[in-house]
């Protein structure tokens, strides 16, 4: 059983990508990027897997959590995932973290 994959969204704010059985049900990866604030020190970074529909447990991340982390959720969520998608979601990532990533660098 092969599962199709896909990007709906790539901004530089959030992405959210998805992968659907041969039944039709679906899962999204999604990341959200909260912009800084007078509360918030800086951007941060909030992410889910939402396998409802696959009747798989969801995964939440949010905050400080490490990238390394989301990454490593992403690698787990799309382990069969075709190549040309993995690059293709990993230039999408990069980009909607960037401003997270460059603030951690500059810490």
């Amino acid at each position: 059983m092969a599962n199709k994959y896909g990007i709906y969204q790539s901004t530089s704010k959030s992405c959210v990508f998805y992968k659907q059985d041969d039944d039709g049900k679906q899962s999204t990866f999604n990341i959200f990027i909260k912009p800084k604030t007078h509360e918030l020190e800086k951007d941060e970074v909030f992410a889910f897997i939402d396998n409802e529909q696959m009747e798989k447990e969801n995964w939440i991340v949010s905050g400080d959590s490490d990238i390394k982390e989301l990454v490593e959720a992403f690698g787990g969520w799309a382990s069969d995932a075709p190549v040309v998608f993995e690059m293709e979601a990993h230039k999408s990532m990069g980009n909607c973290l960037r401003s997270v990533l460059k603030k951690e660098e500059n810490d």
